[in-house]
């Protein structure tokens, strides 16, 4: 759900023994109360799009020149950021202005973990929002004090995934789905050939939902020491609350406007305090729009000389489906993973002296099982030259998961959604529908089975059981990489397998990852074990394009071609359908095109989060 917010996150040190926190006293040491009267400084970061999982490449639009847009925030640069605030001696705090700001559940933990050490650090945080969503506030709850207008909302309903089905839609278009899965849980087949969902696969997203929820309300239990887990739940089973029920309800300290927090911050230090606007964001290039050549001075990659790298983890991003290579640019998508992709980002970590360790952070659903194969057979090859440990995010699932297996450990966040240790195969048949608009194609071929993947025919039996026959031997080379890696930890694979799901709390007790932990959490044990951990940085790979990059390379060279991927003419039918399901039917379509071209996937369904 959007929500327009006008949304603060405000951090301070208390003088004497006013504190702020819950109704609570809070009393700082000696030495920290000093800091704070003296310097009295509050950061400003201001927030507001989807938060994403990685820099973006350049992007340029009249509000960039104006320098009237804001970029959406990325949660490796967030990271970073908030680590420096918790070190930062002349820091009181944080003020973070949330403006329409979207975030997952799992996002929520993450950036709720780092708003737990900067309160550790002694730094003190209060969060005021026009209204909040169920992972806003998880965010939210995490802070001393909570604070909103007495007329704006809360609305947190609970937790929910949905599974979309295009089997009816298939119907009306004529179109024949033939499908066969290995794994019994599954359910990457039932999309196209089921219009609900099967005993089994509901089973497997019951205990997802279940799992977020019981995480929701024990993660706002504990962070709310007046609320008890049966508390939460009548609050979420509330639903939709005003800022004036919140309060009543303890999930909300104080009610006031917008207008009224930056006064409240001032009486909050008794010799007023200084805001420092977009802290640990580098200086903003001003662009002279009058001068025609104006536009050139984007051609430097930075305001200013970048800052000389020391140590570093290099943090490479799996982020999206799963394809294979498929063409000039494939290797720099930010959609997708792919085998050209990742092996280009290792052989940087790799030849750089300064990096010595890889921390591969995954979110992706799956897709091609042979891409996924090819990217795991790069990645344990690298561990052999550089430690690699593996980071989870919102969902590592199938060949998610099947990548995840070349780490050394697995960390999971506990929202995340992984496992679907499972095959699928098929095609859909296309004559029915081509019949009906007069289109007949015929064929000349050779061999009793040449035609076993055309879409003008289904299966026959016997070359159903090839495809069964193809798909299990996949499923064997997923058991053997999951066991290879997971072997001390899984008693029996099938217990976990064929196709099952779980949260990453849920995954840590099935022995399928490690540990239950953020990006964060993984990288500075990365950066412990190569012995760097009192200096260290980051280095995020794929590196994101500048303007400089893009002009080098010819404008073009860069953007991904999608070639056989495309949506063609479906796009304008899934320009009309709500943004909550776009993306998911997108990615259907595409897991779609991966089947016409290599018969075998591994992939999950695509589900659609309403947490939010």
């Amino acid at each position: 759900m959007k929500r327009i917010l006008a949304a603060v996150v405000v951090g301070v040190c208390a003088l004497g023994a006013s504190g702020i926190g819950s109704g609570q006293t809070t009393t700082m040491p000696a030495a920290t109360q000093k800091a704070a009267v003296k310097q009295s400084k509050v950061g400003v970061i201001r927030l507001s799009q989807q938060l994403q999982e990685r820099p973006a490449s350049f992007q340029l639009s009249l509000s960039d020149l104006s320098g009237a847009s804001m970029r959406a925030p990325v949660l490796s640069s967030l990271i970073t950021t908030m680590n420096n605030a918790a070190k930062d001696n002349t820091l009181a705090g944080l003020f973070l202005d949330l403006s329409a700001f979207n975030l997952t559940l799992n996002q929520a933990q993450e950036l709720g973990e780092l708003m737990g050490n900067l309160r550790q650090s002694g730094k003190r945080i209060a969060v005021y929002a026009s209204d909040f969503d169920t992972s806003t506030y998880v965010l939210a709850s995490y802070a001393d004090m909570v604070i909103m207008p007495e007329n704006g909302s809360v609305l947190m309903p609970g937790v929910g995934l949905q599974m979309i089905f295009f089997k009816g839609t298939l119907d009306k278009l004529h179109l024949q789905p033939d499908f066969i899965q290995v794994g019994k849980f599954k359910g990457a087949e039932e999309p196209f050939m089921r219009t609900s969902a099967s005993p089994e696969y509901k089973e497997q997203i019951t205990k997802l939902t279940d799992g977020m929820y019981s995480q929701l309300v024990k993660a706002i239990a504990a962070n709310r020491p007046k609320m008890t887990e049966e508390a939460v739940k009548k609050v979420i089973d509330e639903g939709w609350l005003s800022g004036k029920r919140a309060k009543e309800l303890g999930i909300v300290d104080q009610l006031m406007t917008r207008d009224r927090v930056d006064a409240w911050v001032q009486s909050q230090f008794p010799g007023g305090v200084k805001l420092v606007e977009d802290y640990g964001k580098p200086a903003k290039k001003t662009i002279n729009l009058d001068s025609p050549f104006a536009i050139f001075s984007l051609l430097s990659d930075s305001g200013g000389a970048k800052k000389q790298r020391g140590p570093s983890v290099a943090v490479i991003y799996a982020c999206g489906q799963i394809m294979p290579d498929f063409g000039e640019g494939s290797e720099d998508s930010a959609e997708f993973v792919t085998p050209s992709g990742i092996r280009k980002a290792v052989d940087k970590a790799i030849s750089d002296n300064l990096v010595k360790a890889i921390v591969l952070r995954v979110d992706s659903p799956g897709g091609s099982a042979s891409a996924s194969d090819e990217i795991w057979s790069v990645l344990k090859e690298a561990d052999q030259k550089k430690p690699v440990t593996v980071s989870m995010g919102r969902v590592a699932a199938s060949g998610g998961y099947y990548i995840s297996c070349s780490g050394r450990s697995i960390t999971a966040d506990p929202a995340t959604i992984t496992g679907s240790i499972g095959v699928v195969g098929g095609k859909l048949v296309m004559k029915e529908a081509l019949d009906k608009i007069g289109i007949n194609i015929e064929t000349v071929s050779r061999g009793k089975h040449a035609t076993m993947l055309s879409a003008m025919q289904p299966f026959t039996d016997e070359e159903r059981e090839f495809l069964k026959k193809s798909m299990e031997e996949t499923y064997g080379v997923f058991s053997s990489r999951v066991m290879g890696a997971r072997g001390k930890h899984i008693a029996k694979l099938e217990d976990v397998a064929q196709g099952r799901l779980f949260t990453g709390e849920q995954a840590k007790e099935a022995g399928l990852v490690d540990s239950v932990g953020t990006l964060h959490d993984v990288v500075l044990a990365a950066a412990k074990n190569a012995g760097i951990e009192k200096d260290y940085s980051i280095l995020v790979l794929p590196e994101a394009k500048s303007f400089a990059d893009m002009v080098r390379e010819g404008l073009t060279g860069g953007d991904v071609s999608m070639k056989g991927l495309e949506l063609n003419g479906m796009e304008t039918m899934v320009q009309t359908l709500p943004p909550a399901v776009r993306e998911q039917v997108r990615g259907a379509v595409r897991m779609m095109n991966i089947l016409q071209s290599e018969g075998v996937l591994m992939g999950l369904p695509e589900l659609v989060e309403v947490t939010r």
